[in-house]
């Protein structure tokens, strides 16, 4: 398939409007017009790369874009500078999906609501201008539980110690999702009578501003994200078969954070 069929086709399935403001989304390197196998993953480290070239795929789709700043310059001793010029002189496509997967129905947060059980009643903010678009997840659970169980929950989920402050109540109902970094969001779970808010890279002081108004449960950006190559792969499944085109997902965990000690 041609690279540009398959970048109208993302286009089409995630459009690029549904992404937040200055993200970096769609083509980042472009190899090679033609596209026969496809890697899809969290995020692009060297490990990936060498997967990438192992198993002898020509397209990368990552979740978080490898360019953010405006590159001024390419050089080897820096990380972004580094992984370009290895897929460059690998002859590899990249594509960057990030928000506009986090904005689709079946998403970023979706994925870890469903994973936790949560009977979904929509976005924490619907997109006005797209249908079935939007950030972050609103979902219920069948009945209260307490905070500790919920806690709980999203420990077996997640895999990995959870930071967190109480909320108003020790019982829980409903609950805002946003996967990655979203404490942007905390006025709109607020605004939503949501009881608890699960997110990642929540600063000491806005645990500081929220305890005992809103439950913020904290367990990784990773973590949060755990499901986001298999859902791409999923979304994109038929669009694939139907065209030919071979995939594969990542089997290299990229989180670059340890713990210690190692609570796996």
């Amino acid at each position: 398939m041609e690279l540009d069929k398959l970048l109208y086709h993302i286009n089409k399935i995630l459009p690029c409007e549904t992404a937040m403001e200055h993200d970096r989304i769609g083509l980042q390197a472009e190899a090679s017009n033609e596209v026969h196998k496809i890697l899809i993953v969290y995020e692009v480290t060297d490990e990936v790369i060498d997967e990438c070239i192992a198993s002898c795929c020509d397209t990368i789709i990552t979740f978080h874009p490898l360019i953010w700043a405006p590159l001024t310059n390419i050089l080897l001793n820096e990380r972004v500078g580094r992984l370009l010029s290895k897929i460059i002189k690998s002859s590899i496509n990249l594509i960057s999906l990030h928000t506009t997967f986090d904005a689709y129905q079946y998403g970023t947060s979706y994925l870890l609501a469903n994973a936790l059980q949560l009977n979904i009643c929509g976005f924490l903010v619907p997109d006005n201008n797209i249908d079935k678009c939007g950030m972050g997840i609103i979902g219920e659970m069948s009945e209260p539980i307490k905070d500790v169980d919920l806690l709980k929950k999203v420990y077996d989920i997640c895999q990995s110690p959870i930071k967190y402050t109480s909320g108003a109540s020790n019982l829980i109902k409903k609950v805002a999702i946003v996967g990655g970094s979203g404490t942007s969001f905390i006025n709109n779970a607020r605004q939503n009578n949501c009881d608890a808010f699960i997110t990642a890279d929540i600063t000491y002081h806005i645990f500081h501003a929220e305890k005992n108004h809103l439950m913020l449960i904290d367990p990784g950006h990773y973590e949060t994200e755990l499901f986001v190559k298999n859902g791409i792969a999923k979304l994109f499944n038929d669009f694939f078969v139907s065209n030919n085109i071979e995939y594969m997902v990542s089997k290299v965990n990229t989180n670059p954070v340890k713990y210690y000690p190692n609570c796996n």
